[in-house]
């Protein structure tokens, strides 16, 4: 009987599911959920019309936003990257500034963020007001800067950027947008 690429391709992700399960005991949960993921993606594939519906993927919070017009916040406020371009779980308050964790678990942030032609930026990623990490530049043109940074966080943290200096502006313009994001990466 001969298989088409699509029955191999199961009959891989099977086998592959074997090898794993054998070899990670102690994260059985986890492996269960991808491996079900993918196994599902590749069952809807079959099918074009279906899209994928991965129920578990919908429900990670998640969020991305940018700065639409420059910004001089006072010394610890709050940036607020006043578009939101995702916000799945609705953890990110344009208005604010503020991500405020829906759930537990390890999340992961990024800003870029941009300063005025020869002017010092400083700027640094608060949890629940405490200064986690800080991005500093001084340049005779625009300059960037992009931090990343892996925190754990309890329902209810809340994360900013901040300035640290109420003098410089965050700058944006229609060529470049600072920007600040972060999703969940496990429970």
């Amino acid at each position: 009987m001969k298989l088409t690429n699509y029955y191999t391709s199961i009959l891989t992700l099977l086998l592959m599911a074997e090898m794993v399960m054998g070899t990670c005991e102690s994260d059985r949960k986890l492996d269960c959920s991808l491996l079900g993921d993918l196994l599902e993606m590749a069952m809807k594939q079959k099918s074009p019309d279906k899209v994928c519906q991965c129920p578990r993927r919908t429900k990670i919070p998640a969020f991305s936003a940018m700065l639409t017009k420059s910004q001089t916040p006072q010394t610890n406020n709050a940036i607020k990257f006043d578009k939101a371009v995702t916000n799945i779980g609705n953890g990110y308050n344009p208005t604010t500034g503020i991500f405020t964790a829906p759930i537990g678990g390890i999340y992961h942030f990024t800003y870029t963020v941009m300063s005025k032609p020869g002017k010092y930026l400083v700027v640094f990623l608060a949890l629940n007001n405490t200064k986690q990490q800080t991005t500093w530049m001084i340049g005779s043109q625009y300059e960037t800067g992009t931090t990343s940074i892996i925190l754990s966080l309890k329902k209810g943290d809340q994360i900013a950027v901040k300035s640290a200096d109420g003098s410089y502006t965050v700058n944006s313009d229609s060529n470049m947008y600072s920007s600040f994001s972060g999703f969940l990466i496990s429970q």
